[in-house]
């Protein structure tokens, strides 16, 4: 196996770097050994390094999540190390819970390196700067009774959890689904029936033969490889998700949360958008002072939420609170 490429200036002798990697502990494509940080390139993992005294940042990055440019749903997640004079090198990650362990792992073992991007730092500040801002700030009559409806319906929310996640999982499925082209669909359910054709075909020459064994065995890889692929692109529906299915289990989801919010009157805002994050934002709006009233919280945050894409920098809380409630307003239009 060859060695990781040094990213930086800085290399490591290739005896030392070979055992570091060996040790290093595996998150998806990266790795942390005790030198140096291993990343991945391309489809080969761990296949380059930068060593820890050249980090100077590790922080997640969020991808555009559709062709149009459009959108912070289902996203394509980096985890991105910043060294030297400001170059930067990223890898994409399968799997939120791999970068979360990444970065648990360097704050416990390497606190010189900033878990956050430069932009998340300023804003970091920025909200610490807000905070005293917000504890000195008096809230108008309107605005406080804003406030206290709004923490009234979240007590009431959070009694009923299986309501909110359902609906934020049945949105996301379908905003997924939604964003599919129709011809990509074909395309793939095309490549399955060439890669079932050269199963069945590969199977017939084996049976009564007529070609060398090379080609036989090509002809099984390559339709086993187009099956494989087509099965788990999560391009083709199955029963259960199609688009009509995941538009019934949407619906579904956004009935039983309405009839939920029958029991309380004048719920602050429509079922569609019922979920604590969704209070917990509109509060904070209020705080801010930058609305006086339920309906304008709503309509700041929808902004708010629009402006949230792939070249916004987002972390912690702020990060959990979008990815989750984003698909509620995507597949509303934001209306």
């Amino acid at each position: 196996m060859s060695l990781p490429k040094a990213i930086g200036k800085t290399t490591i002798p290739d005896a030392e770097l070979k055992a570091d990697r060996k040790k290093a502990k595996h998150y998806d494509q990266c790795g942390l050994g005790a030198k140096a940080i291993y990343m991945g390139g391309g489809m080969m993992p761990r296949s380059h390094y930068i060593p820890y005294g050249e980090v100077t940042h590790v922080y997640r990055r969020v991808a555009e999540s559709q062709a149009s440019g459009k959108g912070l749903l289902a996203p394509i997640l980096y985890l991105v190390v910043r060294y030297g004079d400001g170059q930067e090198y990223q890898t994409s990650f399968h799997y939120l819970q791999d970068a979360d362990k990444m970065l648990e792992d360097l704050k416990e073992h390497h606190p010189e390196i900033s878990l956050l991007s430069p932009a998340g730092e300023e804003k970091v500040r920025r909200k610490e700067e807000a905070e005293k801002e917000i504890q000195n700030r008096v809230l108008s009559e309107e605005a406080a009774q804003a406030r206290d409806e709004l923490e009234s319906a979240r007590r009431f929310l959070e009694k009923r959890p299986s309501l909110y996640e359902h609906m934020v999982s049945a949105a996301k499925m379908k905003r997924r689904r939604d964003l599919v082209k129709p011809g990509y669909e074909i395309a793939a359910g095309l490549m399955l029936a060439l890669g079932f054709v050269l199963l069945a075909a590969g199977i017939w020459l084996i049976l009564h033969g007529g070609v060398g064994g090379t080609v036989i065995i090509l002809i099984l890889l390559f339709g086993a490889m187009l099956v494989f692929l087509m099965l788990n692109s999560k391009i083709l529906p199955n029963r259960k998700t199609t688009r009509k299915a995941l538009q019934r289990e949407y619906e579904t989801a956004r009935e039983d949360m309405a009839r939920s919010l029958r029991q309380q009157t004048d719920f602050p805002v429509p079922a569609v958008y019922a979920h604590p994050y969704v209070l917990d934002r509109m509060i904070r709006i209020l705080e801010e002072g930058r609305a006086e009233n339920t309906a304008d919280a709503l309509n700041v945050l929808k902004n708010d939420l629009r402006g949230m894409d792939s070249s916004v920098a987002l972390s912690g809380d702020d990060y959990k609170q979008v990815v989750t409630i984003k698909p509620l307003f995507l597949v509303n239009d934001y209306q």
